[in-house]
């Protein structure tokens, strides 16, 4: 694995980046983490986009997309060493998460249209000590397929989005053919496998099943954290080998160092050089389950923060209801994002301060075209929209500010 020290990083980015030379140019010689800015989502991917954030040419390695803030793509920049630095670390931490020679996988990741997890999960697996045998079948296949190659080749793994393999549990379930599978665990990933729904995986595949994160990662920040049979509900351990953590109160920016202390995960990457990720905000929050100094300190996930709602695997910006609304030439006050669990499925609510409009939920799907995929595939409820008062909405209790995003699959 190739990983550098904090200073290089530093060094190495306000030399070679324009975005990051700007970003630190009132800034002294060897400054520390803390005194660093912080890196906001909107500007480095609009400078990403100019190709201002790169530290040099691309010419090996990978490029993914994901949605950006406004509904265009943004890419994610690997060189080969960098991604082999990425897959290598993460499966080495498999067999800690109960990973053993001789497991059989299935992977129903995405792959192709420049998705990452796919090829991401084949090459974690591929690069773990523990040797396992793969069946590559990808996210498109159908379910009938799946659980056919489920059966036929005894696996005992499957790896997959949460959404997906609930679909699979529906058609276990309707089909009656529960006691031919050899189902062992579960690997999720880009959602949360909620409890409701490890209760009817329970139900049907036994109570010993396990449930383990393949990891928590991104295309743009990378490997974060890793997945530990010691880790309960929505838990990981830090990669302290690759990256640095840090929790930042929301309010203040201070860094969190105590227990139980709730704050946005903001990441720093040891082995990024070519597109630096350097105190950038994940989107999530989080706190310490573990008291400060613990080596790979564990954490708990607890739902997206204010910047955008995550609903299933479709991410949605503030935004993006604001270009929603103009286009429809609405007439509002303020809105915010309800997000919460319908039948062992992410909901989302977008109430409205203003007078009602036809056609909103068909405009929000227009602009992000992932949510209205989720939608028709039954991943997801249908969006609902609901016009009140401004009154209606919701404020922050502390601070009186508009909560324009409120997570209640956590509460």
């Amino acid at each position: 694995m190739k990983v550098y020290p904090l200073d290089y990083i530093i060094d190495h980015a306000r030399k070679n980046s324009p975005f990051y030379k700007k970003l630190y140019e009132a800034l002294g010689e060897n400054p520390k983490l803390e005194e660093l800015p912080l890196v906001k989502l909107e500007d480095f991917w609009a400078a990403a986009a100019k190709g201002e954030v790169n530290t040099g040419e691309h010419t090996d390695g990978q490029v993914f997309k994901s949605g950006g803030t406004t509904g265009e793509p943004k890419y994610s920049l690997y060189t080969a060493a960098e991604w082999k630095t990425m897959c290598e670390a993460t499966g080495f931490y498999m067999p800690s998460g109960g990973l053993k020679h001789g497991d059989r996988v299935v992977n129903l990741f995405y792959g192709g249209n420049l998705y990452a997890s796919f090829l991401y999960t084949y090459s974690i697996f591929n690069s773990s000590p523990a040797s396992v045998l793969q069946f590559g079948l990808g996210g498109f296949a159908e379910i009938s397929d799946i659980v056919e190659t489920l059966v036929k080749h005894r696996i005992n793994l499957i790896a997959g989005l949460p959404s997906m393999i609930m679909k699979i549990m529906e058609y276990i379930e309707g089909k009656g053919i529960a006691a031919d599978l050899q189902i062992d665990a579960i690997y999720f990933a880009g959602e949360t496998l909620f409890e409701e729904q490890r209760g009817k995986i329970r139900a049907l595949l036994g109570e010993n099943i396990e449930f383990r994160s393949m990891s928590y990662a991104s295309n743009d920040a990378g490997i974060m954290a890793y997945f530990h049979k010691d880790c309960g509900f929505n838990e990981h351990r830090v990669c302290d080998a690759v990256c640095i953590l840090e929790l930042l109160d929301p309010e203040t920016g201070e860094v969190i160092r105590e227990q139980d202390r709730i704050g946005q995960i903001h990441i720093t990457s040891l082995y990024k050089l070519l597109q630096p990720i350097i105190r950038y905000p994940s989107g999530d929050m989080g706190k310490y389950t573990e008291p400060e100094g613990s080596p790979d300190r564990k954490f708990m996930l607890l739902g997206r923060n204010a910047e955008s709602a995550r609903i299933g695997v479709a991410t949605i910006h503030p935004q993006n209801v604001s270009e929603a609304l103009d286009s429809l030439n609405a007439k509002y006050d303020g809105f915010q994002m309800i997000i919460s669990r319908e039948n062992l499925r992410d909901s989302i609510i977008f109430r409205i301060a203003g007078r009602e409009v036809a056609g909103f939920v068909d405009k929000i799907c227009e602009i992000q075209p992932l949510l209205n995929d989720c939608v028709t595939k039954g991943l997801v409820s249908t969006p609902k929209v609901e016009f009140c008062a401004l009154s209606d909405l919701e404020y922050n209790k502390r601070t009186g500010k508009l909560m324009r995003i409120i997570d209640k699959r956590f509460a």
